[in-house]
């Protein structure tokens, strides 16, 4: 057996180097991602901190400036105190004569000696403007050290030294250029400085945020940074901002420092190349690069080194259990090593597990070659009796119908069933039952022909298959010489028993008929035999057939039809006797079928009489009768009670007292107003069950009617004892009342043994006047019957009720008759 690869065939080397490759590039990713991350934040915080330095260089420069000025005027104050009181001109000389030296010691531009009024006293240099002016006087107030940062043609620093000269209150207005300052401050010679003004009034801003630039270091390369900078972020970005930006493929810190507290100061933009930083990052991401790369390559290498033998040997093994399955195990063997090696690892568990797996196997299929020809043979008989089984049953009977060669040769199948046997089977035991089956299938296998199989079905099922057939009464000479079979007494142990069976036969003489349907013609067939009583048989037809589909559609159907309200209640009355006084009705069942019509209870009630679906129908039809009775009560008639049959499935049923009881309580009827009808067999045959069931229902304070008395074969003992209400005679001899003494003789004794018992009587079946009358001369209580009325509808039973309401006599010639109500009781 060659194995062949699949077209999406993967080594499992190939599996486990990817799986690696994957997770070291994942683990790799994650480590250089943190890093990478890591770099960034110690960016981001060494910005941060160089910014901070920078603002704190910038304050200490302007601090030192203001410094430097008020250390000039302390000096300039000894000057002025010591010349005396001279007035302004005096002030003005003094200033002329020793201002080119205070100019160039403390570096000035201009110098003012004011009054707190304005008015001033002496003057030197650049010439101060009306807004020098009118910022003296609002600071003049305050009476303290005052600085700003103007920028006009260029940028200087104006401080503001109050002072006393000759004992009172001056003003020193010193302007300094603003060039010392950046010169301070400019400490690293690596960061650009530009030094723009405050932002101008006009409606459509300069290029540079609409302010002014004054100065700038390294003016070619900064100027254009600075310019793109203003083109494509706003003065706020710069101010707000990280400060950290991409320009020419390469990366900037700019920030802005405001050169004065008020809100549109001049500012100095500070720009710092970060390309020794980026370059370092470049340099880290490469280095994690090749060291990932260096890895996996180290990784593949190793995973190769130590899976390439384990899937050698794996390939090996793909190729080694082809052998087992062509069970050429002598080449598994020459294919494992026959030693393991110095250190054992999962591959060396692999060859020994499957060279004990060849050894198992060899072992099993020398098992299985043993068995199979036993299993050949028990396959198509049955183990107990030694006949063939219901496998054989079909191959036989599809050979036998293939073979049919005329209308004139035909097959029979006989479906035979034991009679009783679950009774001896369970009395006995299963050895006894068991013996008995062995002994019955000598017997049958002794009554037929040579040509002919005798099989078992199943459990006490046997079918035997007749070949060749040509007459009927070959068939019937195998059936007598069975029966003849059969009723030699058979002894188990102390016991001897006389067994019987139900046969039924189906003929064939058509191949089209398969062997499943033959089978079913004759179960069909067998059925009806056993319905016949013991020692019976029947031959197949298709009337069988049809009953039997009747019989399943009226058991698929009767769920819907109880859901859907398809069972109604149709009413006769009973009445008494001889007054006509209405007393109760008695309520009977009509299927009102949606494709069928009209299916009246003796066409379906008898298919369902033995399946649970009989309970589901009485329970439906005491739940109507209940709510017929409270509709009775609300229109005054609460005397009158309604009679319902039950099956004696039903009446033996466990839950039939609780279904009366709810039904009684939801509708809050009495429980006298329902009666429950129960025919005298189906009490008798297990008369202590049903006397159980009547105790119950009577303690509930429902009544029970012994319904179609005089059919079965009562015991009068048993009678006697049940604790029922109403004896109702049977229609037969209601018929015959008049044309015979024996029947008027045996309504006489029923009903002088109820009056004995203290029941009452009800005489169904009633026609003619003439019955009436005889059957009250006899003191039967009630009657009910054509005579009165045929069953009707609910509705019209109440257009009755409302003409008798005052008399209650129920009008027997007069009462309407529906059409639905004449198809019968």
């Amino acid at each position: 057996m060659i194995v062949n690869h699949p077209d999406r065939f993967l080594s499992i080397k190939w599996k486990l180097l990817i799986a690696v490759i994957l997770i070291l590039t994942l683990v790799g990713g994650v480590i250089c991602t943190l890093a990478y991350q890591q770099l960034l934040n110690q960016q981001k915080m060494l910005l941060e901190a160089q910014r901070d330095k920078l603002a704190q260089s910038l304050s200490f420069s302007m601090n030192t400036a203001v410094e430097h000025s008020l250390q000039a005027a302390m000096q300039l104050g000894f000057v002025a105190n010591a010349k005396g009181d001279d007035g302004a001109e005096g002030y003005q000389l003094l200033l002329a004569e020793n201002w080119p030296d205070v100019q160039l010691y403390w570096d000035l531009k201009g110098f003012g000696l004011y009054q707190l009024d304005g008015e001033r006293l002496a003057h030197a240099g650049e010439p101060h403007s009306q807004d020098d002016l009118r910022w003296l006087l609002q600071s003049e107030a305050s009476f303290e050290l005052t600085s700003r940062v103007v920028c006009v043609e260029d940028c200087v620093i104006q401080v503001l030294v109050p002072t006393l000269v000759n004992s009172r209150p001056h003003l020193f207005f010193f302007e300094s250029a603003l060039t010392e300052v950046i010169s301070h401050f400019r400490t690293d010679r690596s960061i650009e400085l530009a030094v723009l003004g405050a932002q101008s009034g006009d409606a459509e801003p300069g290029p540079l945020w609409g302010r002014h630039l004054y100065s700038i270091s390294n003016r070619p390369s900064s100027f254009a940074l600075l310019r793109h900078m203003a083109d494509s972020y706003s003065w706020q970005q710069i101010s707000m901002g990280d400060g950290v930006y991409n320009y020419q493929d390469n990366h900037w810190a700019v920030w802005s420092f405001p050169l004065d507290k008020v809100e549109n100061a001049p500012a100095i933009v500070v720009l710092m190349s970060l390309g020794q930083w980026q370059q370092m990052l470049s340099t880290f991401q490469l280095g994690m690069v090749v060291t990932l790369l260096v890895g996996l390559i180290l990784a593949a290498g190793l995973v190769m080194l130590v899976a390439w033998s384990p899937v050698i040997s794996l390939a090996r093994h793909a190729n080694l259990l082809p052998l087992l399955a062509d069970h050429d195990f002598a080449g598994v063997r020459a294919s494992l090593p026959s030693k393991p090696s110095l250190f054992p690892d999962e591959v060396d568990l692999i060859h020994l597990a499957t060279r004990q797996l060849a050894d198992n196997m060899q072992g099993m299929e020398n098992e299985v070659d043993e068995y199979t020809h036993e299993l050949e043979r028990l396959a198509m008989l049955d183990t107990l009796t030694g006949l063939p089984n219901k496998a054989m049953l079909h191959h036989e009977l599809q050979t036998a119908i293939a073979c049919i060669a005329s209308k004139e040769d035909c097959v029979v199948l006989m479906f035979l069933d034991l009679d009783e046997f679950k009774r001896i089977n369970d009395t006995l035991g299963h050895i006894q039952g068991d013996e008995l089956l062995k002994i019955v299938a000598a017997r049958l296998t002794n009554s037929v022909r040579e040509m002919d199989t005798v099989f078992r079905q199943g459990g006490d099922e046997f079918l035997i298959l007749l070949r060749q057939v040509h007459d009927e009464q070959e068939v019937s000479n195998v059936i007598h010489r069975i029966f003849s079979a059969l009723q030699h007494p058979v002894v188990l142990g102390s016991h001897k028993l006389i067994v019987t069976t139900s046969i039924g036969l189906a003929y064939c003489n058509s191949s089209r008929l398969s062997a499943e349907e033959l089978i079913q013609h004759a179960d069909l067939a067998m059925y009806q035999a056993k319905s016949a009583g013991r020692s019976n048989y029947r031959v197949f037809s298709e009337e069988m057939l049809h009953q039997a589909n009747n019989r399943l559609m009226i058991e698929q159907n009767i769920g819907s039809a109880i859901n859907e309200e398809q069972l109604v209640l149709f009413l006769q009355p009973i009445v008494e006797l001889p007054s006509g006084r209405l007393r109760g009705f008695e309520a009977l069942i009509r299927w009102f079928h949606p494709e069928r019509g009209l299916i009246m209870p003796g066409d379906f009630i008898p298919d369902i009489e033995n399946s649970e679906a009989i309970i589901e129908v009485g329970n439906y039809v005491i739940r109507k009768a209940s709510e017929l009775i409270a509709r009775l009560n609300s229109a005054g008639w609460d005397d009158l009670y309604i009679a319902v049959n039950l099956s004696a499935k039903h009446f033996l049923a466990a839950d039939l007292l609780t279904v009366v009881r709810q039904e009684v309580e939801a509708q809050q009827i009495s429980a006298r107003s329902l009666v429950l009808e129960v025919t005298e067999e189906s009490v008798i045959e297990q008369v202590e069950q049903a006397m159980a069931a009547m105790a119950s229902l009577k303690a509930l304070g429902v009544r029970i009617a012994i319904d179609d008395f005089g059919t079965g074969y009562s015991s009068l003992s048993y009678l006697k004892q049940l604790p029922f209400d109403l004896l109702k005679i049977d229609r037969c001899f209601t018929a015959n009342v008049l044309d015979g003494e024996a029947d008027t003789h045996i309504i006489t004794t029923v009903i002088e043994l109820a009056h004995n018992l203290g029941r009452e009587v009800v005489a169904e079946g009633i026609e003619t006047q003439q019955q009436a009358e005889c059957l009250s001369c006899q003191r039967c209580e009630l009657g009910q019957g054509y005579y009165f009325s045929r069953p009707l509808d609910v509705a019209s039973v109440f257009v009755v009720l409302q003409e008798i309401e005052e008399t209650r006599l129920w009008p027997s010639s007069q009462a309407p008759q529906p059409k639905l109500a004449r198809q019968g009781s």
